[in-house]
């Protein structure tokens, strides 16, 4: 039996408040492509996992409610995984099609910086294995980049 270490195995889920929640469950369903898991009341649940309840949870605030404040403490941005780069790469064109706003890539990794409908910041990234970054190496192969 394994040590307990009272050590947080993984992040559950983010609960964001959104001026619009039907605007803000459309953009993640569609734009990100997100299932919506429950939508019982004003409150939205969405996921990408099969084994839990939800990643997303938005919940209402009024129309004037301000915005985001990069000047102020608190959430900064969210990152979500991408399995590969053809991935990350589908992602950011479904982001394009869907008219997201995006606000940067990194010139050190793999990734779109975009904003949700609230302004909430996003980030989509791939992370390539020590694996994978040996056999770009070994084939020549630059890390690949999206095109921006």
């Amino acid at each position: 039996m394994a040590a307990v270490t009272g050590v947080p195995t993984q992040l559950g889920h983010l609960a964001l408040r959104v001026r619009d929640v039907d605007r803000a469950a459309a953009f993640y369903r569609d734009a990100l492509g997100l299932k919506v898991k429950s939508g019982a009341g004003p409150v939205r649940f969405l996921g990408i996992r099969e084994d839990a309840s939800h990643e997303i949870a938005l919940f209402p605030l009024p129309d004037d409610a301000p915005g985001p404040d990069p000047n102020r403490v608190g959430l900064y941005h969210m990152a979500w995984e991408m399995a590969s780069f053809e991935e990350l790469d589908a992602l950011h064109k479904r982001l394009l099609a869907h008219q997201a706003q995006i606000v940067g890539y990194s010139d050190r990794q793999c990734n779109v910086m975009f904003l949700d409908p609230d302004g909430n910041e996003l980030e989509a990234i791939w992370e390539p294995t020590e694996a994978d970054v040996a056999a770009m190496k070994s084939e020549g192969r630059e890390m690949p980049r999206l095109a921006h």
